[in-house]
């Protein structure tokens, strides 16, 4: 579960080194930056991609998009971003 605290963006430069120290300890953890009251940013850690896993997401998806024609390819590439990068839920 991911915790969320919200922070103008005066109080985000301000604490910016406690900021990222915090991400280190509490990684769940997002901080949104507002102006004017309104949610324009977000910082929080980095998603963990392990090596090779876009390498076996490409392969995986390739053999679920083979034709059944021989020598028939659907272009993979024009779409990869939306297989290999998820949307997080916005809470």
């Amino acid at each position: 579960m991911q915790m969320k605290t919200v922070l103008s963006i005066t109080d985000a430069r301000k604490k910016l080194p406690a900021i990222i120290r915090a991400l280190k300890s509490a990684p769940d953890t997002v901080y949104q930056i507002t102006v004017h009251n309104e949610v324009v940013a977000e910082i929080k850690s980095p998603s963990i991609v392990t090596p090779g896993e876009a390498a076996t997401k490409l392969i995986e998806l390739r053999k679920k998009l083979r034709g059944k024609r021989k020598g028939y390819r659907i272009p993979v590439s024009e779409d990869i971003k939306q297989h290999l990068y998820v949307a997080e839920d916005s809470d």
